[in-house]
């Protein structure tokens, strides 16, 4: 009876489609040109409404549709226009149609469920859109840096300054303590996998060795291998009500991201060809000694034989009068500035029926120290194929490769890693090669530019991304339309890591098994597969329009990682089965989920009220119960007030509540047995946290409302939102009794709430056909707070107390770092806002943004060693004063305010006159000069106030111990196109 249901309609429909196709047809053509330039528009759509019939104009604007005979109306659509519907006598045969431009995209479409979508103007929800050029005002090495300072609302902050990316995303505030922390990342409509794998780098460094096992190794996040150049857009869900059509995985948000299409036309050719180079960005500088006897007071008694130590600095500081030299050993470590090339080119062309988009990149960004760097190479495929009037096959092929060498950087307890070798050695000491010969630092385990030197970390990435979706028009009347799309999707990436620590680097012998080779491999594949109806119903007299969609998505997905760790290997061998001593450990996750998802959105009242409700049900093999369906439901209004005042163009008022969930990790509800020998007897053994067969996702809950007005035709546009969500279901650890076998239980329980405003404004002061200027301000603010905790108060991450920790705490901040004397400060700003202004005179442009984070604050270890030793830049007397402070119970002096004003961006381009390209054979040519991170302003004593030693981590992120430091960077672009 269901099927019949089905079936009826769409055989209906197919006939109807079947009859109106052999009704009597005429030819319609046009050009589409820009009002404000009368410049033609390609790649706008011209739809013929009530029809599926439709077309997309070419390079000069120009477009022919076969229309029904009698009168029809023709709807233009064109990125960064105004919609216009234009009447069609049924004698007409060619129209000219112009577009007003649409300054800040109102009518930029915008994901409200898996296969529906609305105008930006009439979103219930706050959902922030980044265009290309907003994405790519200036290069970036990897995505995520790209959208610092652009969406109100998060937080983006690179965990070091290592090449090849590794930055975490944080939409809205905490969101768990022990779960999952990363937003879902969703490409093409199909989920993709975000993981940082660690490379085992704690092998060399040990950095786990003081009970601390977080991972400490600098991983990248894989959201790194995506081309910024290849993405037309990117939408972030950062509300409950808008990620809640993804159900279980959406409780940090989602980031939509939309590739760039083909569009019809002669097939044109666009290359960028960028030379630039990175630079040191800041210091943490030395001590500089102005004889032997101060040289005396802080040397003489850090290592062995007192004698012997003073007959060295003696020998050193020798210069007239006892002065001591001055060797700037981090400008010779980080003082690289190879040239960084980047070449990325693109085709894109088809006809009415078939359009393309071909891009390729080959990058190759330097380091600021030896043997470092990234290099990626990417190649993509989008292709969209018409076969009649309602059928669309759409397919996207992209392969990446990347290579990072991340050199040494992070916590360790071997006296390997940069920053905890400097400041335990002197500034007169010269720690750079002599006759290619490193010498031995008598007052530290290392030597840093030796250990860069040889010293290989390697990450090589292989993956494939590939989306099916095949879209069916079923039915397309004057007032129904019933559209059925499947996508299949497919992401698979292999990593691999390679660690060699030589034996001759002065730190290898310590072991006793000098030489560490390590092999670490990881793969996660993903398979998606995603299916919708959606149905559209518009009566005749146009009073509102119902669109109800249903459908399913299915996800497989395993990571595996195997790693294995040899010690004491030869010099000039490499390969771990060469080492004498090997060990290996492996993980895999399988994962399977199921969504089912229905939702019904109106738009009503001269579509001005837009209702929504829908809801989700998921089941995950994570969960305590595989088969139980979790279900998360969602509810948005909005009205759009036209001319409500004076200059006032349109006032939206809008409110949404919704939930979304957080997964279990993998493990939780079952225990991971493992087999070990003890005395020659094998036998297995439990780990020693205990897990929950009844455990369940983690459930935010949340509500926004807000407005959004347009003011003075465009002039200006003002977005403000309020919102609060509370997570309950949270995922704890308590201890439990010894006698149970186990250590601590994994359970779900307490609460934690996050209230914050967020406003964007943007103004369009000059427009004209020869000036376009346009600013954008925006404005966040979060505050969190822990409502219900059923076990006592705990600290997670960092190092213990005394060197300031987080404190999970009912009634207070989430965030917050407590020390000796208590709390000594939080990690979450005060506030952020950001301030971008793009302006195009004629042929040239200026486009630039500054990032400004107020409060916030970070546990600076790495000044703590400086200070603890006497080598700090200040350290007579500030740094006396803090470390004699620190030793007197004052955990706060090294709880840093880490608020900063940065110059994210900035972008100077002149694009030739026509006749200079056209001269050589090219359509346009443009040459440009940008930088990233050129300008910084901070009270913050440590290298960088984005600082993260412990990676991607819910709440202990604002941790500085001795890691990469940060680097600018500066680019000379051409643009050509043909």
């Amino acid at each position: 009876m269901v099927a019949r249901t089905w079936l009826i309609p769409l055989i209906l429909g197919i006939t109807v489609g079947i009859g109106r196709a052999s009704a009597q047809q005429r030819s319609i053509t046009g050009k589409v040109t820009s009002a404000a330039t009368a410049e033609p528009v390609a790649g706008a759509n011209v739809t013929v409404r009530g029809t599926p019939i439709s077309a997309v104009t070419n390079d000069a604007g120009e477009f022919s549709l076969s229309a029904p005979a009698g009168p029809v109306t023709l709807q233009v659509r064109g990125i960064g226009f105004r919609h216009r519907d234009v009447p069609v006598p049924p004698d007409q045969v060619r129209v000219e149609i112009s577009l007003e431009q649409d300054v800040f995209n109102l009518e930029a479409v915008v994901v409200t469920g898996q296969a529906t979508a609305v105008e930006q103007r009439n979103l219930a929800n706050a959902v922030t859109t980044v265009n290309a050029e907003q994405l790519n005002r200036a290069p970036t090495p990897t995505l995520e840096s790209a959208l610092q300072g652009k969406i109100p609302g998060a937080l983006v902050q690179m965990n070091s300054g290592a090449p090849g990316g590794g930055g975490q995303i944080n939409l809205r505030g905490v969101t768990t303590i022990n779960a999952g922390v990363d937003p879902l990342i969703v490409v093409d409509g199909v989920v993709i996998a975000n993981d940082a794998i660690a490379s085992n780098m704690n092998a060399v460094t040990a950095a786990a060795a003081g009970g601390n096992a977080s991972n400490q190794d600098n991983s990248v996040n894989r959201i790194a291998d995506l081309n910024p150049n290849d993405i037309q857009s990117v939408e972030v869900l950062k509300g409950a009500s808008a990620a809640a059509i993804y159900g279980s995985q959406a409780a940090n948000g989602v980031i939509i991201i939309n590739t760039r299409r083909g569009r019809p036309g002669a097939p044109r050719f666009s290359v960028t060809q960028r030379f630039g180079t990175f630079s040191l960005a800041n210091r943490m500088g030395a001590r500089i000694y102005s004889d032997t006897t101060d040289a005396f007071s802080v040397w003489a008694p850090k290592v062995p034989r007192d004698t012997a130590t003073r007959t060295l600095i003696r020998g050193i500081c020798n210069l007239p009068g006892g002065a001591c030299p001055f060797f700037d050993n981090e400008e010779a470590l980080y003082g690289e500035h190879p040239l960084s090339v980047e070449t990325d080119a693109s085709v894109t062309g088809g006809n009415d029926q078939t359009t393309y988009f071909l891009s390729g990149l080959v990058k190759k960004d330097g380091g600021i120290a030896p043997n470092t760097g990234y290099q990626k190479q990417s190649l993509r495929a989008n292709l969209d194929q018409l076969l009649g009037t309602r059928f669309k096959v759409s397919m996207n092929l992209n392969a990446i490769h990347s290579l990072s060498n991340r050199g040494i950087s992070n916590n360790d307890n071997t006296g390997t890693s940069t920053y905890l070798v400097y400041p335990t050695t002197p500034s007169f000491l010269d720690l750079r090669p002599v006759n290619s010969v490193y010498p031995a630092n008598p007052f530290a385990p290392s030597n840093p530019l030796q250990t860069f030197a040889e010293l290989e970390n390697a990450e090589d990435v292989w993956r494939i991304l590939g989306t099916t979706t095949t879209r069916v028009d079923a039915v397309t009347t004057a007032t129904q339309r019933l559209r059925f799309t499947l996508t299949g999707g497919m992401d698979f990436f292999s990593q691999r890591n390679n660690i060699l620590s030589p034996a001759d680097l002065q730190f290898e012998p310590q072991d006793g098994q000098p030489g560490t080779v390590v092999l670490g491999k990881g793969s996660d594949l993903r398979l998606n597969l995603i299916g919708s109806a959606v149905h559209t119903y518009t009566p005749a007299s146009n009073a509102f329009q119902a669109t109800t969609s249903a459908g399913f998505q299915y996800e497989k997905r395993d990571l595996n990682t195997t790693n294995v760790l040899g010690r004491t290997i030869a010099l000039g061998l490499q390969n771990v089965s060469q080492a004498a001593s090997i060990t290996s450990s492996q993980s895999e996750q399988p994962v399977k989920n199921l969504g089912l998802y229905g939702q019904e959105e109106v738009l009503a009242a001269n579509q001005r009220l837009l209702l929504t409700v829908g809801v989700r049900a998921d089941r995950s093999s994570v969960n305590g119960d595989p088969d139980k369906y979790f279900f998360f439901p969602k509810a948005a209004g909005s009205y759009r007030f036209v001319q409500p005042v004076g200059s006032v163009d349109e006032l939206k008022l809008r409110a949404a509540w919704g939930q979304t969930g957080n997964p279990p990790l993998f493990g939780a509800r079952f225990v991971l047995d493992s087999t070990n020998a003890i005395g020659g007897r094998v036998g297995q053994y439990h780990a020693l946290r205990l897990g929950d067969t009844q455990i369940t996702p983690e459930r935010n809950t949340e509500i926004e409302a807000g407005l959004d007005a347009i003011l003075g035709n465009q002039f200006a546009t003002l977005g403000v939102t309020v919102y609060q969500k509370s997570v309950s279901d949270l995922l704890l650890e308590q201890s439990v009794a010894p006698s149970t076998g186990y250590r601590t239980s994994i359970f779900n329980g307490g609460k934690l709430r996050n209230r914050g405003i967020e406003a964007a404004l943007g103004v369009s002061p000059v427009r004209t056909t020869e000036v376009n200027w346009i600013l954008r301000y925006t404005f966040y603010l979060n505050r969190s707070k822990i409502e219900e905790l059923p076990v006592p108060a705990f600290n997670t991450g960092g190092f213990g107390t005394s060197l300031g920790a987080f404190r999970i705490e009912q009634g207070k901040s989430a965030t917050q770092i407590v020390g000796t004397e208590g709390v000594v400060g939080d990690a979450n700003p005060n506030f952020q806002m950001s301030f971008s202004s793009d302006l195009n005179y004629r042929r040239l442009s200026l486009g630039f943004l500054w990032d400004w984070k107020h409060g916030g604050d970070v546990i600076n270890l790495t000044q703590l060693l400086y200070d603890a030793v006497g080598n700090s830049v200040d350290q007579v007397p500030a740094g006396n004063d803090r470390f004699s402070a620190w030793l007197s119970g004052k955990t706060a002096v090294y709880v840093q305010d880490a608020s900063y004003l940065k110059l994210r961006e900035v972008n100077v381009a002149y694009e030739l006159p026509p006749e200079v390209p056209q001269h050589f054979g090219m359509r346009t040519a443009r040459i440009s000069l940008s930088g990233r991170n050129l300008l910084r302003f901070t009270p913050y004593k440590g290298l960088d106030p984005e600082v993260s030693n412990f990676g991607n981590q819910a709440i202990a992120r604002n941790i500085d111990v001795a890691p990469f430091p940060p680097s600018r960077s500066f680019f000379f672009s051409i643009d050509l196109g043909f």
